[in-house]
Parts: C-alpha cells; sequence; structure tokens
C-alpha cells in the first residue's frame, strides 16, 4: 500500500521492478576539479505515512546506508521531525496528500490524487492559517496544498503529476509562483512519467512550462515507501517500492545545513538523477555548460521541447547555447552508457 490520503484513503497497487544494477565507477575528467554537491532525497515515507511498515529511525540508517547526505521525511498528513547523525542531515517535511474522489476538470480515473510536498518545514514557525479549499477544482487544491507548504516555511513541490493524470501544464501553471519544485523523474513505477497517447510525459510538461515562461525547477525522486522489508514484502505476494531510484545533487559544500540546502534548491542550484553524475554545470548569458563525470555520456539540449545535440569545443565539456531572446531557456539531459540519466536545472540569461 502506498500514498494514503487523509481526505480519501487510496490503496494502490503497482507493477514491481527489479533493483537497478551497481553503477559502475565513471573514468573522471581530468580537465576540471568537480563542484562539491550533496546527494539528497525529497520524497520518502515511514511507518507515520499508514502505508510503510518502516519506522523513521530505520529510513535514516537505510539512506545513510546508501551514500545520501541528506534526506527530507515526507509522511503524509505528517510531520516526521528526527535528530541528523554524522555524515547524514536528516530534514522535517510533509506530502499534503489530498485524495479526492472527484475533481474538476474530471480525469479519465475517478480518483483525484493532487500532492505537493512541504520540504525543508521550519517547525520552529507557527504555521499561518490556511483556507481549506473552497472547490473541487484542481487548481484550487493545488494552490491550497502549495499555500499550506508555504505556511509552514516549506519549499513547495508538485508531485508525480502524471499519476492519475493528476495535473497537466495548465493546472500547474495557474497556480505557479517562485520558487516551485516539479517532480519530473517520480521513479516509483505508476508514475507514467513517460505519458501515453493523450498525455504528454512529464518532460513535455516541463518544457510546456518553461516554454510559456513558468519558471519551475525539475526534481528527481524515490517516493518510497519499503526498506530493509522490501523482500519480505514480495515474500507475501506484495508490491515493494524501494529508493535509491531518483534524487537531487545539489551544490553544497560538506556540512552544509538545511537552510543552505534549501536556499540552493529555491535559486536552482542542483540537477536531478537516476544515476548518472556531473563534476559541475554552469549557466551563463551565452547557455548552459556541462561537464558530465563520464566522457562517454551522450549530451543533449533541450528548449522549446526540441532535441539537439551539444557542442563540445574541448574534452569532457559541452555547452547547450541559449537562444538570443532574453525569455528562451536551455536545459540538458546526460545519459550515460548503461542509460542512467541527469537533468541538468533550465538556464535563462537573467
Amino acid at each position: 500500500m502506498r500514498r494514503a490520503g487523509s481526505i480519501t484513503l487510496l490503496l494502490l497497487a503497482a507493477c514491481d521492478r527489479a533493483p537497478m544494477p551497481a553503477m559502475p565507477s565513471p573514468p573522471a575528467v581530468a580537465s576540471l576539479t568537480p563542484s562539491s554537491f550533496l546527494k539528497g532525497q525529497l520524497h520518502l515515507h515511514s511507518n507515520n505515512s499508514g502505508d510503510s511498515e518502516t519506522p523513521p529511525n530505520e529510513v535514516v540508517q537505510w539512506y545513510a546506508d546508501h551514500g545520501y547526505d541528506f534526506i527530507v521525511f515526507t509522511d503524509h498528513n505528517r510531520v516526521t521531525d528526527l535528530a541528523s547523525r554524522p555524515g547524514l542531515l536528516v530534514i522535517p517535511g510533509m506530502e499534503i496528500t489530498l485524495n479526492v474522489e472527484r475533481c474538476d476538470p474530471p480525469g479519465p480515473s475517478p480518483l483525484c490524487p493532487l500532492h505537493v510536498n512541504a520540504l525543508f518545514i521550519d517547525t520552529a514557525q507557527a504555521p499561518a492559517a490556511v483556507p481549506e479549499p473552497a472547490d473541487l477544482r484542481r487548481t484550487t487544491v493545488y494552490g491550497y496544498g502549495i499555500a499550506r507548504a508555504r505556511s509552514l516555511g516549506a519549499l513547495a513541490q508538485i508531485n508525480h503529476p502524471n499519476f492519475h493524470w493528476a495535473a497537466d501544464a495548465d493546472t500547474i501553471a495557474a497556480v505557479a509562483s517562485e520558487p516551485l519544485l516539479l517532480e519530473v523523474a517520480n521513479e516509483a513505477i505508476d508514475s507514467n512519467n513517460d505519458g501515453d497517447t493523450t498525455h504528454p510525459s512529464t518532460f513535455g510538461i516541463w518544457d510546456a512550462l518553461l516554454t510559456a515562461g513558468v519558471r519551475v525547477w525539475g526534481t528527481a525522486t524515490d517516493d518510497a515507501h519499503h526498506y530493509g522489508d522490501a523482500a519480505r514484502v514480495r515474500a507475501r505476494g506484495e508490491l515493494a517500492f524501494e529508493g535509491d531510484r531518483g534524487w537531487v545533487m545539489v551544490r553544497a559544500e560538506p556540512g552544509a545545513n538545511a537552510e543552505q540546502l534549501r536556499d540552493a534548491m529555491a535559486r536552482g542550484d542542483f540537477y536531478a538523477s537516476n544515476g548518472a553524475r556531473l563534476d559541475d554545470v554552469r549557466c551563463d548569458a551565452a547557455g548552459l555548460t556541462i561537464w558530465p563525470g563520464r566522457r562517454d555520456a551522450e549530451v543533449r539540449c533541450i528548449a522549446g521541447g526540441r532535441a539537439a545535440p551539444a557542442t563540445s569545443t574541448m574534452p569532457g565539456e559541452y555547452v547547450c547555447a541559449r537562444a538570443p531572446d532574453p525569455t528562451a531557456y536551455v536545459r540538458a539531459e546526460i545519459i550515460e552508457p548503461q542509460g542512467r540519466r541527469a537533468w541538468a536545472q533550465p538556464c535563462w540569461s537573467h
């Protein structure tokens, strides 16, 4: 079971998938001293969510064992606040889980799971009053979720927009204000990131927003519910939703605190990944420059939803040029030979 809600409890099932293979050590790019990026998870659940059996302290240990520098707890409609430990910063958050039985406009499914993560909650700040949704329009419900997150001093993230086709580009554009994150690579198997014949992919949604001038940062996440118990869950014939499948790499020095990480994410100083790594990525008036962690990685430039190969003037360095229009953006997708990917944030001239 996963993604339980406080308005309507939904028990959702999906096809399981095998763990990803271990990533080989990449050949380094010798011409660059890599920047410092910290590996972080922005979407995870414990037994405080009601659809996971793993206690929070065991979740912390699992992510520590898998090389994370920070994690944000996002239990359903509950703030989980645990102490950090050496080498792993533990940050309070919450998934504002609004599962309504119908919404406007209606979708192909009778379920409307409209979820917003509140990331980097300030537990010392008294939340401001946020009116309950006045109607069941998707924009009203998402607007409530974003306002609720910000009332907690948090960074707002719209989760899995293609899960039950919850949010299209027009819906997100109607509620977007900076800073805002969007899960473009929620790596749970039922997130429908690729879209279908009538729905664009999550990356298509992202590009539609960026082309329209809506500035949104893209994230990759786990949405994990099972950890050391995954084998037991499968053995009893249930589905296991495991972690270490999607994450963010935030530019920060080792030992950075939650405020520094939050500020970096708010200004888009990070990249998303499901395994590919970057030595560095820079945005300036000319465009986006990327230094992949592997020399054999492919770099694709995307602008206006159209892809083109990057240019390279020296080994290990790739450039995605930005159009002369100051409102134009360019972003990049990095693909390693084994299929692992990373996604650089969009770059504007200002």
